[in-house]
């Protein structure tokens, strides 16, 4: 028995960080309204407060791409992790909007470097395994939003004052990354160099042709990667902001049933990103997309033009989210494996993408409520981003998608 578990302890380490990334700024979103009101901020001056999180976070995606070319993921990560927990009771000590916008700027530039390295780190450590772990870890990030937002929430109707509540969750999850970072796998010499040289003999077993096929699958297929992360993380940030505010107003659900809307969605994204990875194993990753893409149009539909009772749109919620659950971990997967600038730029460039997206994407739907009313907008974003994965879906048939065979494996 201790053996098996020493075996699974990468794994558990890895998940670990994952719900840690998670849980920090899930902790905060609940205590947004009372910061707010606390600092005596305008709805303006807390939107611009609130871009502090991308203006560190994006820079730091892609800037951690090139740190992991010579710092271990794994120390990356613990680093990383140690900043993000800890930096959290910075939001409470804010005295002023400028004060709180660079708080979020620190957690969001930890965050966008945790994000790229822990996705490296588990990419590698699936690659080196021979088998698929990483939508699971992002169950264990939904599962840390999901804590994350009932200790906010609780805290919140509790009136336990931000300073406590922060103080508390940094505390609890430094332990947490403290226990978590002495398990984490160890990186092997130059990984992305041995992913590349064993990927080469598995790709048609010898030379790839000509250059402008190899310039074509090295830059188009990531693209299209590209594309379907912003596809999906665009109805994800959708589905989060807008979901409440659908359900309680438009259908007449009020709050409680709005804010019961967000957590199915959640706990749906948590549920199928713990068994993504067998059902990618089972129907491959381009099945997988188009089945999510028919579900998400479907389900969408039916829940918001075909059927008109709250607790209806409630169910489709939770529907589009065990749909959209393990697309987001399968891209990046994918990108990590077609791209020719290796695992950690890849996954820094997905997740840059993809993040623009899931920020983006609610402000869009907003303009476009504003002229067609939000059901029309919610099914017109839904259904137009189902398209464009059940298009795209196909270009992940294009070279294979297997993984490493387990005898490339060596913990180092």
């Amino acid at each position: 028995m201790s053996a098996f578990f020493r075996s699974r302890r990468p794994s558990m380490a890895l998940w670990i960080i994952f719900f840690v990334n998670g849980a920090v700024l899930a902790s905060w979103a609940p205590r947004i309204p009372q910061v707010k009101s606390e600092l005596s901020l305008t709805d303006g001056q807390m939107g611009w407060a609130l871009l502090g999180v991308a203006a560190g976070s994006v820079p730091a995606l892609i800037g951690t791409a090139r740190l992991l070319r010579s710092v271990p993921s794994r120390l990356v990560c613990t680093v990383s992790a140690i900043v993000f927990a800890g930096a959290l009771p910075l939001i409470a000590l804010a005295p002023n909007g400028w004060f709180l916008g660079l708080s979020l700027a620190v957690l969001g530039a930890a965050s966008g470097c945790l994000d790229v390295a822990m996705n490296t780190a588990a990419i590698e450590y699936q690659d080196r395994g021979g088998f698929r772990i990483l939508s699971r870890l992002h169950g264990g990030y939904s599962l840390g939003v999901l804590a994350g937002a009932a200790s906010g929430a609780a805290t919140a109707k509790f009136d336990v004052t931000t300073a406590a509540h922060f103080v508390g969750v940094s505390i609890t999850l430094l332990v947490l990354v403290g226990t978590a970072s002495t398990f984490l796998p160890r990186q092997g010499p130059r990984p992305d160099a041995q992913v590349h040289s064993i990927r080469s003999r598995l790709d048609n077993g010898g030379p790839r042709g000509s250059w402008v096929e190899r310039v074509t699958r090295l830059l188009a297929i990531p693209a299209v990667i590209g594309m379907m992360a912003i596809a999906a993380l665009l109805v994800e940030g959708m589905v989060t902001d807008w979901s409440a505010l659908l359900v309680s107003r438009d259908f007449g659900g009020g709050s409680v049933v709005g804010a019961t809307a967000v957590v199915v969605f959640s706990s749906a994204m948590f549920l199928s990103r713990s068994v993504g990875d067998l059902i990618i194993d089972r129907l491959g990753p381009a099945a997988t997309m188009m089945c999510a893409a028919a579900v998400v149009a479907v389900a969408t539909v039916v829940g918001v033009l075909v059927q008109h009772g709250p607790w209806g749109v409630v169910l489709m919620m939770g529907v589009i989210g065990i749909a959209l659950g393990p697309l987001f971990p399968l891209l990046i997967t994918e990108a990590g494996r077609r791209s020719s600038a290796g695992v950690a730029a890849a996954t820094a460039r997905v997740s840059a993408v993809g993040y623009g997206a899931y920020l983006g994407g609610p402000p869009l739907v907003g303009f476009l409520a504003d002229h067609t009313g939000l059901v029309s907008a919610f099914v017109l974003v839904a259904c137009t981003c189902s398209i464009v994965l059940g298009l795209l879906s196909t270009s992940l048939r294009r070279s294979p998608s297997r993984l490493l065979p387990s005898t490339e494996f060596a913990e180092r």
